[in-house]
């Protein structure tokens, strides 16, 4: 029996699925190549997603297409403003500062004249976090809608290969769900880091006088940024398995 356009598009969404699975796990040993061929791999993807809807024009469908290429016009805009900004003050920063140059070690002198410099990068990327929290919010969305594609038209799909991909979909979705949240927990420690800054200003200088500070002021700044970092940490690895998981379980659709 002849295939439909619908079965082949979906088959081919399924390969290059199994492909960001496998990228996935190679990229944990190397550097940033593999993220831009895993990304430039699922903007294909989305054009089989597409060619696959173009009789049946489910909304859910196109809304997964959709949102995923907002997230990364939103991703790409704000990457650009923000390198442009710290550029920019980086430049007049070290301008107003005719002659610096750094000794090794550092000295107080030298650390205090990069100080403010350091509070108004931590400011930048304050404002930045909403950025990402925008893209990683429709990318959630993107995946609920693709979720709900999968399991309000499972009969399109071999049984055992719908329930898969219905599965995958979720936890890919849960994965964006838990860098959603650990980029707002993110947020959270670069504000206190911002309003805190004179006690962590102070903790440095002494380490560079050789000086040790006091137990209690070092030690409730660990505590503060340690146990959510803890927290950052575990959603990320989590994210990172499920999503690997998830490419794995749409890979079925191979299979139609």
């Amino acid at each position: 029996m002849e295939k439909t356009q619908f079965t082949r598009e979906f088959e081919d969404f399924g390969i290059k699925m199994y492909v960001l699975a496998i990228l996935s796990i190679i990229s944990i040993f190397t550097g940033g190549l593999i993220q831009l061929a895993m990304f430039i791999i699922m903007l294909f993807a989305l054009g089989d997603i597409k060619k696959a809807n173009l009789e049946m024009q489910n909304e859910k469908l196109e809304n997964f297409r959709k949102y995923i290429i907002y997230a990364v016009i939103v991703g790409i805009v704000g990457a650009i403003l923000i390198i442009a900004i710290i550029a920019i003050i980086v430049v007049l920063f070290f301008v107003s500062l005719p002659g610096f140059t750094f000794s090794a070690p550092i000295t107080v002198s030298e650390f205090q004249q990069i100080s403010p410099l350091i509070e108004i990068l931590l400011l930048i990327l304050l404002g930045g976090l909403p950025v990402g929290a925008i893209a990683l919010g429709l990318l959630v969305m993107a995946w609920n809608n693709f979720y709900m594609f999968l399991s309000r038209n499972s009969g399109l799909f071999p049984a055992h290969v719908a329930e898969k991909a219905t599965e995958g979909a979720a936890k890919i979705k849960k994965s964006y769900l838990y860098l959603l949240i650990s980029l707002i927990i993110g947020a959270v420690l670069v504000l206190i880091a911002f309003f805190v800054y004179p006690q962590i200003e102070a903790i440095i200088i002494d380490f560079i006088e050789g000086t040790t500070p006091s137990v209690e002021q070092f030690g409730g700044l660990i505590a503060l940024f340690a146990i959510p970092g803890i927290g950052i940490a575990i959603l990320g690895i989590a994210s990172f398995i499920l999503m690997i998981l998830g490419y794995f379980r749409l890979s079925e659709l191979k299979h139609l």
